[in-house]
């Protein structure tokens, strides 16, 4: 049986979710063992939504310390202790930076990019990762990615845009990221859960594909008129 963290109690909570629903979910939807729900929002600032992303980018990208910052808010699970997080880049998933590993049970870290050279760093570990990222859990041999076509077309993880929320618990997070860390789990997707400050979410690699065409189209449309 899973045990609660005290940021869970404190209103920082993943969604529920099966394969099957194709409807957003609230991050405050989370519920205990016996079905109760563990987060009641008094807030006023209603949920918070999966919307589909996959991958997330840089807000700053001046070249004046390009930063986003990243905040382990707590870890739901049983393998707490090894599973490890970090992001990866978007046109070559092979290139990994661990953020977090398994010994690490709370904090923040920040991620530096260096985007003339194509890099970030953190922890002192340094991988060719441009601006545009997405991000994976890690248990032994055992990698997943917030792609799902990466995974074989599972869903291991959803991306909350909790941008502009008041809730101190989010430590001024842009995105939150939960991992399912079992292919064949309960995909309530609160087995680790990350904040990442300063980035704004990507739409699916089909979704990009799909609007790239759409412009293709439009231009394609305008020059013919033109002529």
């Amino acid at each position: 049986m899973k045990t609660m963290s005290k940021l869970a109690a404190a209103g920082l909570l993943a969604g529920t979710v099966s394969l099957a629903q194709a409807a957003p979910m609230s991050v405050f939807d989370l519920t205990a063992d016996n079905g109760t729900p563990v987060f009641t929002d008094t807030m006023g600032e209603g949920g918070f939504y999966d919307q589909g992303a996959s991958y997330a980018s840089l807000i700053d990208t001046d070249g004046e310390r390009d930063t986003a910052g990243a905040f382990l808010l707590f870890e739901f699970a049983g393998f707490a202790g090894v599973n490890s997080f970090g992001i990866y880049d978007f046109h070559n998933p092979g290139e990994q930076l661990q953020v977090f590993s398994g010994a690490t049970s709370s904090g923040g870290r920040d991620v530096e990019f260096d985007l003339a050279a194509g890099t970030a760093t953190a922890g002192g570990n340094t991988a060719n990762i441009g601006s545009t990222f997405g991000f994976y859990l890690q248990r032994g041999d055992d990698v997943f990615y917030s792609d799902a076509e990466l995974n074989g077309g599972v869903d291991m993880a959803r991306i909350f845009d909790v941008t502009g929320s008041q809730n101190l618990a989010f430590f001024s997070s842009s995105l939150i990221i939960g991992f399912e860390d079992l292919i064949d789990g309960d995909f309530d997707y609160n087995d680790m859960l990350v904040g990442i400050s300063d980035v704004k979410a990507v739409p699916e690699p089909g979704t990009l594909a799909l609007l790239g065409l759409g412009l293709l189209g439009l231009g394609v449309n305008r020059r013919r008129k033109a002529a």
